[in-house]
């Protein structure tokens, strides 16, 4: 169990939180705080693994007081802050968060906030698996594109698809898969892939880096309006959705929004591949990864439903079989593949007969 400690000055906030960590499977809701005094205290006393505040608790200390945390702190911490007050400060182990109306939450939105809060626990306390993760995967393509090793033949249908995209969903244990599965891929892949990964702000730039230095595939952050260009590996920035539009000629743009969160989350990977199913249809294929949540099942299941290619990954080779698993169980996968054959099938997929 993860040890969680929350700090608020609000009463009600501070028992709403407890009563929804205590309806998730790993946390364990361990001492609350109503100042910040009393919330160093605990931490020294308590030692929890994760910290749930609210920033106001901070700025009534003093102007500083946030800023000193986010630089010192070694225990991850979840801050909420309202609409407009996001502090812009860069830590590894903080993630902001920006409150919701706790107060309107109805018994049902409670439980699908706990799964949300586990969820955003376990993704900050696995930023750091990107740092030192070894490169455990050889390239499973030779410098022409053939494949080291086959997999079983596909349908006429699919093997002669006009595919236009790659769309990848993916979350906690997201970066060291991500390195794999990129690796795995190679260089010169004839379309753009598309990641929505659930990140922080502080870490998709730091991610970015560390995959383009890895990667034989340029890989950026997408940028609003622009059209994406084959090879080439495009990430949803940190709080805002991936989207597309049709544009003339058989085109289409990449367009980033800041609709409404699905079930709490922005980017999600639901909005993405909704707008897929819009923009591409059958000619995409999808990509569920490891992850906690059911983000992206639903919509995984329409592209399927539409005659896209969607491969989930295994358990066996998931760091959190939760969205692989949400997607596979809801009747969505064409495929259930271990992570290092997956590239190797988006290979076959878009490789043309030359007969």
């Amino acid at each position: 169990m993860i040890n969680v400690l929350v700090a608020d000055s609000s009463a009600v906030i501070r028992s709403l939180l407890k009563e929804i960590i205590q309806k998730t499977k790993k946390l364990s809701w361990v001492g609350e705080a109503s100042s910040y005094s009393q919330f160093t205290e605990l931490c020294a006393q308590i030692k929890p693994n994760v910290i749930i505040a609210d920033k106001s608790l901070f700025d009534s200390d003093r102007n500083s007081t946030l800023s000193d945390y986010c630089s010192h702190s070694q225990i991850p911490t979840i801050i909420y802050y309202t609409a407009n007050d996001k502090a812009d400060y860069s830590s590894k182990n903080i993630r902001f968060i920006e409150k919701p109306a706790f107060i309107n939450f109805s018994s049902e939105k409670i439980a699908e906030y706990a799964s949300f809060l586990e969820q955003q626990v376990y993704d900050i306390k696995c930023n750091l698996l990107f740092e030192n993760h070894p490169s455990s995967l050889a390239s499973t393509v030779n410098e022409d594109g053939s494949l080291v090793s086959e997999l079983p033949s596909l349908s006429s249908d699919y093997s002669m698809r006009n595919f236009k995209a790659v769309l990848v969903g993916v979350s906690t244990g997201g970066p060291g898969a991500l390195l794999d599965f990129l690796k795995g891929i190679g260089a010169n892949f004839p379309l753009p892939i598309f990641i929505t990964q659930h990140i922080d702000s502080f870490f998709d730039k730091n991610l970015i880096e560390w995959l383009s230095a890895e990667a034989l595939l340029p890989v950026e952050l997408a940028q609003n309006n622009t059209k994406p260009l084959a090879g080439h590996v495009y990430f949803a920035p940190s709080d805002e959705h991936l989207t597309f539009v049709p544009y003339p000629n058989d085109d289409y743009h990449i367009v980033l929004n800041h609709d409404a969160p699905v079930n709490f989350l922005r980017p999600a990977v639901d909005k993405m591949f909704e707008s897929a199913a819009k923009v591409f249809g059958k000619n995409c294929i999808a990509v569920v990864l490891t992850g906690m949540g059911a983000d992206g099942a639903k919509e995984c299941l329409h592209l399927k439903q539409l005659g896209a290619y969607t491969i989930t990954q295994d358990e066996a080779s998931c760091v959190i079989y939760g969205m692989p698993k949400a997607a596979f169980e809801m009747g969505a996968s064409c495929e259930v593949l271990p992570l290092k054959q997956i590239p190797k099938r988006l290979w076959s997929l878009i490789k043309k007969d030359e007969d």
